[in-house]
């Protein structure tokens, strides 16, 4: 939006033109950093007189350090906490990706540190899995080791949710067969039933007395 230098000082002594220019690009600079702010914060920043004086103190509240980043991210990674009602795959590859992101400044960790820390975090119902894995005595990689949880888990969502719970997909499906299932017995029943080829004539009122208004007859 080219009105980058209103967060920088303001220079002395400018010629008219480019005084007006500034105080357009100010303007522009502030409505726009405003506008991308939280409506939370918003009344507290809009009030300051400068895009100078807005982008300082939002850096001074905001702003972070690599460093600051770095331990923030580790917090995560320590804290993080397998739930029971997501995808353990998906989890796993949570933590995968906060291993990636400690890379790249750089804080690299052993792969079979993360695996174990994986297989450490695992929910509740996946104690006796995670035992199992460990009597292995084996070292897993982190990508050997969410292959094997895929499998479980596959394995896991086939048996009807013993140990989880059976995911919506399967939920449908079931829901869907029962339906059809219905479906195709009525529609077995209605072909067993004699065919109705009766022909109903339309009546017109001309104040006679007609027949039985099915075989035509007027004796009942």
């Amino acid at each position: 939006m080219s009105c980058w230098d209103a967060s920088k000082s303001k220079p002395n002594n400018l010629p008219p033109a480019d005084e007006a220019k500034f105080r357009v690009d100010n303007n522009l600079f502030q409505g726009a950093v405003i506008c991308t702010l939280d409506p939370k914060f918003q009344k507290s920043y809009i009030i300051l007189p400068s895009g100078k004086e807005l982008w300082d103190a939002l850096v001074a509240k905001f702003g972070v350090t690599d460093a600051g980043t770095k331990l923030y991210l580790m917090e995560q990674l320590y804290d993080y906490k397998m739930v029971e009602n997501r995808s353990v795959v998906e989890q796993a590859h949570e933590i995968q990706t906060l291993t990636k992101e400690l890379e790249l400044f750089p804080c690299p960790l052993l792969d079979k540190f993360v695996a174990s820390g994986i297989i450490t975090k695992l929910p509740p119902s996946w104690k006796e899995f995670a035992t199992s894995l460990k009597h292995k005595r084996q070292e897993f990689n982190v990508e050997e080791l969410i292959g094997t949880l895929d499998v479980e888990e596959r394995a896991r969502a086939k048996d009807n949710g013993k140990g989880v719970e059976p995911s919506t997909a399967i939920v449908v499906q079931k829901k869907l067969h029962k339906f059809n299932k219905k479906k195709n017995q009525k529609k077995k029943e209605n072909n067993h039933k004699p065919n109705q080829s009766t022909q109903f004539k339309k009546t017109t009122n001309n104040n006679k007395k007609g027949g039985y208004f099915v075989c035509g007859s007027e004796e009942h």
